[in-house]
């Protein structure tokens, strides 16, 4: 199962668990496939001036809970081998930095294991 197919199951898993909640739901769009080209490029430029950055994570959940202002996850693929690049990583840690829990997952569980441990916070 790719990455892409992880967060579309967390995304309704998220939306049916916490429905009162599905408004704090914020996915990146940094990570679509736009294919190669001028229009790709041009695709990406707006993306950029829109406010998608580099190394943006792959999710966030913008709900204040215990001493943290939201959470912030990368997520990775149980069956893939990719590792968080060195600009997911410094993104993860400015969020860490400012007030925010951001975290890496790999697999469905685990990012699930996540949103419900910060979930449950009071």
């Amino acid at each position: 199962m790719t990455e892409t197919e992880e967060q579309k199951i967390i995304v309704k898993w998220f939306r049916s668990t916490y429905p009162e909640y599905r408004h704090c739901l914020r996915v990146s769009m940094a990570g679509m496939n736009l294919g190669s080209g001028k229009r790709a490029a041009q695709m990406v430029n707006h993306m950029h001036s829109m406010g998608v950055e580099q190394g943006e994570a792959d999710i966030a959940i913008l709900l204040r809970r215990g001493n943290f202002g939201a959470l912030i996850i990368e997520h990775k693929a149980e069956s893939q081998s990719h590792k968080a690049t060195d600009e997911q990583v410094a993104y993860l840690q400015s969020h860490n930095s400012t007030g925010n829990l951001a975290v890496l997952t790999r697999g469905i569980e685990a990012c699930k294991s996540a949103i419900s441990d910060y979930m449950a916070r009071k």
